[in-house]
């Protein structure tokens, strides 16, 4: 698998709609599996790089991207990819950071801005440094490449990031216990992906 590159600019872009993107995942995770009867005449479609979902060892992002130009279709590509995976590793942070100041017998409130500064730092480290898990090129009719991409990285990289921008997080020295977080972590981790195979 291939690293992917990201320019600074697609970081920025992609922090910029990470929260939107969080609020989606965790919205779509409150109900269960709905069962969707098909109409007369319909036919299930099969996406391409669509199956690649975060699991319980990797975070993972799928989107598609259309354009003439086959370059700008595979950025846009990779943009949908990385924006629905930096999302997942938000949820995770965030969940992770609340039960265990909770844990800790703190107030989740008074530790917001630091664990949101902490979540920017892993995403911004971590989208440079995503493998390209799937990624399909497909041309249109008209002449239009629509490429498919699906990216991911491993969940161990994710909490060394973590850990180390905890470790270096002076509100947190008096509460952090480095194997209590990771417990939490993976728990949080495994919570993610029963959803996602649940298909919440």
């Amino acid at each position: 698998m291939k690293k992917g590159t990201f320019s600074s600019a697609a970081v920025s872009m992609a922090m910029a709609v990470v929260t939107a993107a969080a609020a989606g995942v965790m919205m779509c995770a409150c109900g269960g599996p709905k069962s969707v009867a098909k109409a007369e005449g319909e036919v299930e479609v099969s996406v391409p790089c669509g199956d690649y979902h975060t699991d319980k060892e990797f975070f993972r992002g799928s989107g598609s991207g259309q354009s003439k130009d086959l370059n700008t279709a595979r950025e846009k590509a990779r943009m949908a990819a990385n924006t629905e995976l930096a999302g997942s590793i938000s949820v995770v942070i965030k969940g992770t950071a609340e039960r265990y100041v909770n844990d800790a017998g703190q107030s989740p409130a008074d530790y917001g801005e630091t664990f949101e500064t902490m979540t920017r730092q892993v995403i911004n480290q971590e989208l440079s440094n995503l493998s390209v898990a799937c990624n399909k090129t497909m041309q249109t009719r008209d002449k239009m490449f629509k490429v498919y991409m699906a990216m991911e990285v491993k969940k161990d990289e994710v909490f060394a990031t973590l850990e180390r921008a905890a470790a270096n997080t002076k509100k947190l020295e008096t509460i952090y216990d480095r194997e209590k977080f990771r417990k939490v972590y993976n728990e949080e981790m495994e919570s993610m992906a029963k959803d996602r195979q649940a298909g919440k």
